[in-house]
């Protein structure tokens, strides 16, 4: 299952995440990225595969940008069976 973004003409990145000085630019590009992704269903299932191949960075580089949206609490990720989800936090 993967998204059609083909219609997006934007990301929105929230402003708290991109004045944050602690996390990377590549973390908050994410940030948009995953915002942008969950309007449509309330969260972002989306792989790090597929987000690594949309921002042109590694998998390991969408997995360590993961680790640190959620030690700020930007995110909090669920894991379910075949599905991960992302929920942007309650911070906005």
């Amino acid at each position: 299952m993967e998204y059609d973004i083909t219609n997006l003409k934007y990301v929105e990145v929230p402003m708290v995440v991109l004045l944050d000085e602690d996390i990377s630019s590549t973390s908050k590009l994410l940030m948009g990225f995953i915002t942008t992704l969950t309007m449509k269903d309330g969260f972002c299932y989306a792989s790090n595969r597929y987000l690594s191949k949309h921002l042109k960075v590694s998998k390991r580089t969408i997995t360590g940008c993961i680790t640190s949206l959620r030690k700020k609490d930007y995110i909090k990720v669920k894991n379910e069976p075949n599905m991960r989800k992302i929920y942007l936090a309650n911070i906005f």
